[in-house]
């Protein structure tokens, strides 16, 4: 929707190749989606695991083929919640994640970077700066929101 090309090593062409340029996204069926890190000299292999264990939890373990398998395989879901004092003791738990956090926080960011980022906190951000100003949509939502609002005879989206 909004034009970006693909960056190097996200996807393979048809025939397996990996795309190491820029490149307009392709058309779903003409691309294979590569793991996590690209190619094998960029760290896939890690990618592929992760990928595998995805693939297990959210089909197998719900009974299904994976869709490298059953082509027709909808998309499954895993979704998990853990007991953390059944592993060790909460308050100590939850202090050596402050910790962990707080050393990633304080983390030298690469070179062009602002900060070190970890899983949730860009997300955890966006909900505050949404719940203060608003949810962000791309115009090409917002005329199909405007269109099926007329249709149903309802109020528009509320601009801010």
């Amino acid at each position: 929707r909004v034009g970006a090309d693909l960056l190097p090593g996200w996807v393979a062409s048809k025939d397996g190749t990996p795309i190491m340029e820029n490149a307009p996204v392709p058309e779903p069926g003409e691309y294979h989606m590569l793991p996590i890190g690209g190619t094998r000299e960029q760290g896939s292999h890690k990618g592929y695991g992760f990928g595998m264990m995805v693939e297990i939890l959210a089909t197998m373990l719900s009974g299904v083929l994976p869709n490298m398998v059953d082509p027709s395989a909808k998309a499954r879901h895993y979704f998990a919640a853990y007991d953390i004092a059944a592993f060790t003791d909460l308050d100590n738990f939850t202090s050596n994640m402050d910790q962990m956090l707080k050393t990633l926080r304080e983390t030298k960011p690469a070179p062009g970077h602002d900060r070190v980022l970890y899983p949730g906190l860009s997300e955890s951000e966006d909900e505050q700066e949404r719940r203060a100003n608003g949810i962000p949509l791309h115009q090409e939502v917002v005329e199909w929101f405007d269109d099926l609002t007329g249709k149903l005879l309802v109020p528009r989206l509320v601009r801010m």
